[in-house]
């Protein structure tokens, strides 16, 4: 999880930790003075139940100093201490069209909570992925508090993340439906290991290199199936540099048709 000044971000759903993706965000020209900025997405995938998907500061207590900055599509928090101030945001539960209510067209509705913020999604909620943005900034001033407002905005990257998550996880998976992980069963249907290669894309990023990825491969594969099944990274590296292989040539490919 990220460790920021004012404590560990916590992700849970309904109060139990929850699987999640975590990007690092690079600062802009409106935030360049942060410390840490990052993109939390938790994919949600309905059940016919209501449920609550929160982002939290461990152990921090409530203070007059904190507020809120809404915004016309996003809902923020902040927290300061002493010099420090740290931002979280997340989707507002406003809706876009003017002429209906939140009932009428959100999954969700959103709440601020003392240690920070959260979503209450509805019971009849279609699968979607709900994103958080977390940034601060360690000596604030008058002049740049307001860098991690906009930097704790996910409507600033998510789209792109999305697509970046969306074209990573199509490299994976290519790699591992042709990776026989036993050597003894070649004819494993297509979608066999689906679930381990959505996991192995939260743990990677279009710039991983082949370490990175097999740690990854390797951690996933060994929940999956045992650590006495042998999943190392040593015995991952080989599909893991296929799959640096194939995200560099198809990410070179992209820019050159820019």
């Amino acid at each position: 999880m990220i460790q920021t000044p004012l404590g560990r971000i916590e992700i849970t759903k309904d109060e139990k930790k929850v699987d999640c993706t975590i990007r690092r965000v690079r600062s802009d020209d409106w935030c360049p003075e942060l410390n840490g900025r990052f993109a939390v997405l938790v994919d949600y995938i309905p059940d016919g139940q209501e449920h609550t998907v929160s982002c939290c500061i461990k152990g921090i207590r409530e203070s007059k100093s904190d507020f809120i900055e809404p915004d016309e599509r996003v809902d923020i928090k902040s927290f300061c201490r002493e010099t420090t101030k740290l931002s979280i945001g997340l989707f507002s539960d406003i809706p876009d069209e003017w002429d209906k209510t939140p009932d009428d067209i959100m999954d969700y509705w959103t709440e601020y909570l003392k240690n920070g913020v959260q979503y209450h999604i509805r019971a009849g909620a279609k699968r979607a992925v709900y994103p958080f943005g977390i940034a601060w900034i360690e000596h604030k001033s008058e002049e740049n508090e307001v860098q991690t407002s906009h930097g704790a905005d996910p409507t600033i990257w998510y789209d792109e993340i999305r697509a970046e998550e969306k074209f990573v996880y199509c490299c994976v998976k290519q790699e591992i439906d042709k990776w026989d992980p036993y050597d003894f069963f070649p004819e494993a249907p297509s979608n066999e290991y689906d679930g381990e290669s959505k996991r192995i894309v939260r743990r990677i990023t279009v710039s991983s290199l082949t370490d990175e990825i097999a740690e990854a491969v390797a951690e996933v594969f060994s929940e999956s199936f045992g650590l006495g099944e042998g999943f190392s990274a040593d015995y991952c590296r080989d599909v893991a540099g296929k799959i640096e292989h194939r995200i560099t040539k198809y990410e070179n490919r992209l820019k050159n048709k820019r």
